[in-house]
Formats: structure tokens, sequence, C-alpha cells
């Protein structure tokens, strides 16, 4: 019988979750940050956007791992189970995990090059401008910033590299379509909405809390 694949997350000053532990400590580097549940239903939203551009459901599917929670933790902290919920589909809140390493290590940068293409493609197709976006232009762009924010000491955590493409639009310009994400403490994930569940959950599997 396989292992059952788990990683411990914690809530940051910043509030957004970072990976603390893995089952597997060879996997996984722990300065990328994972999706809580609101930031992958925002992300998802946007990428609806995209569809008629050519998104690709199985490059989305396969840049993550869908994670739900196992049990709550001391000190804001979650232990999670992986899921094989399928992350546009999920059949409850889900956390997920960039697929960055190990045997499908490049799964995560193929789809940040996917949804940069087709942002360039949305804008395009949105503004007359002189001279069309092209895919070097806006990552020279967006690597700048994510540059800045290093050299500030400041981590890039991955719902922020997301939001940097699917949020972009050349200064001056703005589209009224796009969604807003207000980013700030009272929009955080709430610890407390999945109290009642995960306790319901533990309580009907009784001593086989894994086969949720």
């Amino acid at each position: 019988m396989e292992e059952d694949k788990w990683c411990v997350v914690r809530l940051d000053d910043d509030y957004n979750w970072w990976v603390h532990e893995v089952s597997d400590n060879t996997f996984y580097d722990t300065e990328l940050g994972i999706l809580d549940p609101k930031q992958v239903e925002h992300m998802t939203d946007l990428l609806s956007q995209l569809k008629q551009y050519g998104l690709d459901d199985e490059i989305v599917s396969n840049a993550f791992i869908p994670y739900v929670i196992d049990k709550e933790m001391p000190k804001e902290m979650f232990r999670l189970r992986e899921t094989k919920d399928n992350i546009l589909s999920p059949r409850e809140h889900i956390f997920c995990l960039p697929n960055s390493s190990g045997e499908q290590e490049g799964m995560f940068a193929e789809f940040i090059d996917h949804i940069m293409t087709l942002r360039i493609k949305l804008l395009n197709a949105s503004f007359d401008f002189k001279q069309p976006l092209n895919l070097e232009e806006v990552k020279d762009i967006l690597h700048a910033e994510q540059q800045e924010r290093y050299i500030a000491g400041i981590k890039t955590h991955a719902f922020d590299e997301i939001m940097a493409i699917l949020d972009y639009v050349p200064a001056g310009y703005s589209l009224d379509a796009d969604i807003e994400y207000e980013d700030d403490e009272e929009e955080d994930l709430d610890l407390s909405e999945f109290d009642d569940d995960t306790e319901e959950s533990l309580k009907i599997d009784g001593d086989n809390p894994t086969d949720w």
C-alpha cells in the first residue's frame, strides 16, 4: 500500500501559507509557498478568462499538487494530506502546492509560461497597441519587479508570482473585466471555518482518518 503523502504548512506574517515540513524532505523547496483555498478559488476564476485564448486544463492540473486538511496543529499550522482532487473541480477546499521539484520538475514553470502567453494574447486582443506585446518583454518586466522584491528582502510567494501575470496590464491601461482581490488580513483564510469540517470528518471516519 502506497504511503500517504503529507506536508505541514504554516501561516506567516505576510498572511500567506508556507511549507514547514514534507513527508519527502528531498522533494520540495520550502521557500516556495502553497496556495490556500481562497487563493486557489481566485486564481481559477481569473484563469477562466483565458479559456477563449487556449487555456490547457491539463497544464493547469499538472502544475499543482492538491492537498486537503488532515488536522490543525499548534502555532497556526495545518497538517495536510495529498488528494486526487482536480484543482479545477475540487470536491472540497484544497491547498495547492506548485509542482516544481522531484520527478515532475518543470510543470509549474510550464504553467507560468503558458498563462503568461495567454495573458499577452488577451491584452493584445483587448488593446490597439502600437507594437503588440511579446513574451520576452513581459517576462523582463515581471522579472525586474520580482528582483526588486528580492533586494528588499521580500520572499515571492507562488500566489504573488501567478497574480503578477494574471493581473498584468501595461502602464496606462486597465481592464475592467479583471477580478479584484483584496489581499489584506480580513480576506485571509479564516482558520475557524475549517474547524467544524475537520472535526466532523475525523468523527465520521473513526479509526481510519486518511480515507476522506
